[in-house]
């Protein structure tokens, strides 16, 4: 964004991105935790908790007769060719009815049926492969919506941007700065504004199961301007983070980096 903080965000508040919970919540990955579907198959899906480079998989689906089964899978992660990747065994389970009391651990068991690999390359889809039997199925998936997230509110932020592409060679490199940053949302729309700094970015949301997705154009008041994607966009009720691409239509900087907060009206 063309240095637009260069010289006025405050570096003391650089410590805001260390009490910020991570849009990739581990150092390994994004998160992928979330529910996942194909929108064009209603009625099954698959839930991913994941906890470092571990996903714990339940899936929810039918069997040949048209009953109601599910499977569960404990995958490991990797990045094979920069891909990431999960893959572990997947098992059918078995146990005593839920309405017996008391519950008896030793009627649970389980079997293994096949394997689960999940590949999620950059981008919104990814790729679920998995055996039952011999039987082996193959769907793309997506993070599935649920409700949208509100990020009203103000926060104490700081933002890490790398600018490149510059017409003045002289102001590529990267921004590591801090400011307050005050967010309106309502629906579909969003504003973000940058208070110290004069800049606002104004455009449409939309939610991607647990992580938002925001783009419009910017302004600001040392006359940059240009357009803005906010990507894996996450808010709790302490703080907020997100990746962020610019692009300015006054010199041609390309930005990217991310920026978080700790909220500081309530």
């Amino acid at each position: 964004m063309t240095k637009f903080v260069r010289f006025t965000l405050h570096i003391e508040l650089l410590v805001a991105l260390s009490l910020v919970r991570p849009t990739w919540a581990t150092s390994f990955s994004n998160d992928q935790s979330d529910l996942w579907w194909n929108a064009s198959e209603d009625g099954w899906g698959i839930q991913f908790v994941q906890r470092g480079k571990t996903i714990f998989a339940t899936m929810f689906v039918y069997d040949a007769a048209g009953n109601p089964t599910w499977y569960v899978a404990t995958m490991d992660g990797a990045k094979p060719g920069g891909v990431l990747t999960f893959t572990g065994d997947l098992y059918a389970a078995h146990g005593p009815w839920f309405g017996t009391v008391p519950y008896n651990p030793a009627n649970f068991g389980a079997t293994k049926v096949g394997t689960m690999t999940w590949q999620k390359p950059s981008g919104v889809p990814g790729t679920l492969t998995y055996s039952v039997g011999g039987v082996n199925v193959i769907k793309s998936l997506t993070r599935q919506p649920i409700a949208s997230d509100d990020y009203s509110g103000t926060y104490n932020a700081g933002l890490h941007l790398v600018d490149s592409g510059c017409a003045n060679p002289a102001k590529n490199g990267p921004l590591n700065g801090g400011d307050t940053l005050a967010i309106t949302h309502t629906g579909a729309a969003i504003t973000l504004t940058l208070v110290n700094t004069g800049c606002t970015l104004g455009g449409t949301y939309a939610q991607s199961g647990q992580f938002g997705n925001a783009a419009g154009n910017y302004s600001c008041s040392n006359g940059d301007m240009g357009t803005f994607n906010l990507s894996n966009m996450n808010v709790t009720p302490y703080s907020m983070s997100a990746l962020v691409a610019t692009s300015s239509t006054v010199d041609g900087c390309q930005g990217g980096g991310q920026i978080g907060g700790v909220r500081n009206d309530k």
